[in-house]
């Protein structure tokens, strides 16, 4: 200690103890083993000299100055070992090092929160133990926050060799500092990007989509990189989703009793009137990382202002059985998972406060992909910590969940919902007749029930001279309700198919290869048989870029890297291929089936042009009705594949028919096959290697990648059980040069595609029809009559 604290002076303090200062600074190390009531071991596996009264003659026994205790957190105090937060108003004390090795023992840089001094230091059993001196255990917290003298320690999180904590507002990542002292640190062994990037897949498969997926992981680091006490999550599902299993595994097995309050019941702490309950939950919860219910009942407007104050912090009262209350700040964050209705109030400030996550359901799911995630998080402790950190990085704004309310609604919910419903249909206002419920259920509709419809109280003429009515004032909040009743009334048990688009009314059927679908154009027949497609597609000597003239059908063959999912329609009265791939892919438009080239054949079936994703390129198979256990006779689907097969092409007239394009690509051009479609690919069994499976409808997520000892390697079933929620954007669009001869008429075919598919981006079409007619030579003149025929075209001239 010489001349580091030569000038330290204790702040002078009323309840200063006299004998603060001597301890301070005569607290030594000693080589005597600790065998006597005036040594202790300390931290670093070494003996602690205490300082004592008395003298040496026997005339007057040695007695401690103070408790040993206190004398060992002053040490620590002085030797770093225990040190204030300032953003969390709290004291830290080093973890111990307790694993089995030789030498001595190591200083870990990690930390957890002492709850007081007496406690932590183990000073009497009782508040009112004579042992216990409250003056000094007040001194030691004063003079830890002198940061010009003690080193302090910062809210965040340390997964080395990264660090994440908060600087100027923000979130930020600093690499290789092995000094800072954060209040969280983890176990980084088996870490890796790869790693990481498998526990957001994780939180992917437990949810129902992106949105509850990314409240799921900012979860994990809430309690460390929040900007300030605000944040509860509430975890909502069916039963047996894997929300115990989540955080009895990721929150209490890694984080332990120290930071994790696992006890918490929040219908026991949201009792009306005086309980003790209460009381002692807070004392429990004192200093903790998470506290959290796991079986939470039905939580209702009247349980949300004591949920309220412990979200953000509010000061309240603790206490222990037996002990004196005391005042504390809650530090927890507070997480409620429940399979009951849960009641938030349509406020902006709870809106933020509750953060919903809603868990997907668990049929048709095994154990054993549950047990794949416990063994992942006991492989790697810290994956679901540091993806989390990774989100904080980007923003501190959760996502805004609207729980599904279907188990949920009630008689008098759903007579509220259709009643509103069918007056928007007939006279444009989303409004009920209050007078009309009373008569219906009498009595007056519910403010629990208000809130949760996102309705308020108003008056309408519409039915002539005024009517009390509520009407819809949160449109996001009703439309979940809305979509819910709208489900229940339509659902036979499968999912609902859109119906797909209808014909374009184009001037000319645009080929695919202007959207950035490579591939070869060989003529055909109209019977539908190209004869020779292969071998002009393969031979070099023959121009397979254009669409054939002067012929009445021709055939697309898919280059490497590309596929056209055909789509047929029923031999029989089963499924046809549009209601497969809707039920077991996802919904047509959105990211599960990207909205891409569209061609409706004559019989009414139709082609769907993707990209291949580079871990499937030459892997897929050209495969037609393919047999599963579901459909025995063949699946109504064929896949056309990288010189694997021919599509016949839109523009083309057979004997059935003329061949359609009924919707085109965004301005990024044909689209990847999603995850969603490269899974499907391989439960049907079409990638090479692989066997069919039990298919099932799309609201099935992915198969969970089993946990491993091995190093997590990207492999081709990763890729397909990534679920990238959006689809891959490629930089530009086609801007390569027009052969001379062929310019015009691909120009303007090319723009008019882009324009009438995107009219709000006329402007940025336009300008790169100018760098592209450039390129190819065109004159600007030449490029202005273009640009005027397709606005003409599209009347927006």
């Amino acid at each position: 200690m010489a001349g580091q604290y030569d000038d330290y002076r204790p702040i002078p303090a009323e309840d200063l103890p006299a004998k603060y200062a001597g301890c301070f600074k005569l607290l030594e190390l000693s080589f005597t083993p600790p065998n006597d009531f005036d040594r202790v071991m300390t931290i670093t596996g070494q003996s602690l000299q205490l300082i004592t009264d008395g003298d040496d003659n026997g005339k007057r026994g040695k007695t401690l100055v103070m408790h040993a205790g206190y004398q060992k957190a002053i040490w620590e105090l002085r030797e770093g070992h225990l040190r204030y937060c300032p953003s969390q108003q709290r004291l830290w004390r080093r973890d111990p090092d307790i694993e089995d090795h030789p030498g001595e023992r190591r200083l870990l840089n990690s930390w957890h929160p002492v709850k007081s001094i007496e406690d932590e230091y183990h000073i009497g059993e009782r508040s009112n133990d004579r042992n216990r001196n409250y003056a000094v255990s007040s001194t030691i917290m004063r003079e830890a926050k002198r940061a010009q003298w003690f080193r302090q320690v910062e809210r965040g999180v340390r997964i080395d060799p990264c660090v994440w904590y908060r600087k100027d507002g923000h979130v930020v990542c600093i690499r290789g500092d092995t000094d800072m002292a954060v209040t969280q640190t983890f176990d980084p062994r088996n870490m890796g990007n790869q790693v990481v990037e498998q526990a957001k897949r994780i939180c992917e498969w437990l949810t129902v989509d992106g949105k509850s997926c990314a409240n799921l992981l900012r979860m994990f680091a809430t309690p460390w990189l929040e900007p300030y006490k605000q944040l509860s999550f509430v975890l909502s599902g069916h039963g047996g989703d894997g929300k115990t299993l989540l955080l009895s595994n990721a929150v209490q097995r890694v984080l332990g009793d120290r930071k994790s309050f696992p006890a918490f019941k929040t219908t026991g702490y949201c009792d009306s009137g005086f309980s003790l309950n209460r009381e002692s939950m807070n004392d429990m919860m004192a200093g903790m990382a998470f506290a959290y219910d796991d079986e939470a009942g039905e939580v209702t407007e009247r349980m949300l202002p004591l949920l309220r104050a412990l979200s953000t912090g509010a000061t309240m009262s603790a206490r222990v059985v037996g002990g004196k209350y005391y005042s504390m700040t809650p530090t927890a964050t507070i997480v409620i998972l429940t399979n009951m209705p849960f009641a938030d109030s349509s406020e902006p400030s709870d809106k933020r406060r509750f953060i919903k996550v809603e868990m997907h359901p668990s049929e048709g799911r095994s154990y054993e992909q549950y047990h794949a995630i416990e063994l992942f998080i006991r492989e790697h402790p810290a994956a679901l910590y540091a993806a989390s950190c990774r989100l904080w990085e980007q923003g501190d704004e959760p996502e805004m969940v609207n729980l599904s309310p279907a188990r949920a609604i009630s008689d008098e919910m759903y007579w509220l919902i259709t009643e509103i419903l069918t007056n928007e249909e007939k006279c444009g206002q989303l409004v009920a007749s209050r007078d009309a419920y009373r008569n219906e259920f009498h009595k007056p509709i519910p403010g629990d029930v208000m809130s949760l419809l996102g309705l308020a109280n108003g008056i309408t003429k519409v039915w002539g001279g005024q009517k009390r009515v509520v009407r819809v004032q949160d449109e996001s909040r009703f439309d979940v309700y809305r979509q819910a009743v709208k489900a229940e009334e339509g659902d036979d048990g499968s999912p609902v198919t859109p119906e797909p688009p209808l014909p374009l009314e184009l001037d000319s059927q645009l080929p695919p290869s202007l959207f950035g679908f490579e591939c070869d154009y060989v003529p055909a027949n109209p019977d539908k048989s190209a004869f020779n497609w292969k071998k002009l597609a393969l031979d070099p000597n023959v121009d397979t870029s254009q669409v054939p003239a002067n012929v009445e059908a021709y055939a697309v063959v898919p280059a490497p890297g590309f596929m056209v999912i055909d789509m047929d329609m029923s031999k029989t009265s089963g499924d046809d291929g549009w209601t497969v791939l809707n039920r077991q892919v996802g919904r047509y438009g959105t990211p599960a089936f990207p909205s891409t080239y569209l061609v409706r054949t004559p019989s009414g079936g139709l082609h769907a042009y993707y990209r291949l994703p580079e871990a499937l390129r030459g892997k897929v198979k050209n495969a037609v009705h393919l047999k599963t256990s579901e459909y025995p006779d063949g699946i109504p689907v064929d896949l056309r594949v990288e010189r694997k097969g021919y599509v016949i092409g839109a523009g083309s007239t057979v004997n059935e028919g003329d061949y359609r394009v009924c919707d085109l690509p965004g301005d990024d051009g044909i689209p990847e096959a999603s995850a969603e479609i490269c899974r499907w690919l391989e439960a049907i069994g079409s990638i090479e290697g692989t066997e069919p499976k039990r298919l099932r409808p799309s609201t099935q997520r992915s198969q969970l990648p089993a946990a491993s000892r091995e190093p997590i390697r990207l492999s081709l079933a990763q890729v397909m059980a990534d679920d990238d929620r959006q689809p891959r954007r490629e930089p530009r669009p086609d801007m390569t040069p027009v052969p001379e001869g062929q310019r015009n008429q691909t120009l303007h075919d090319w723009a008019y595609g882009r324009a009438a598919n995107h009219p709000e981006n006329l402007r940025q079409i336009e300008a790169d029809l100018y760098e592209r007619g450039h390129a190819s030579g065109l004159k600007d003149s030449e490029l202005a009559t273009i640009w005027k025929s397709i606005t003409r075209q599209l009347g927006k001239e």
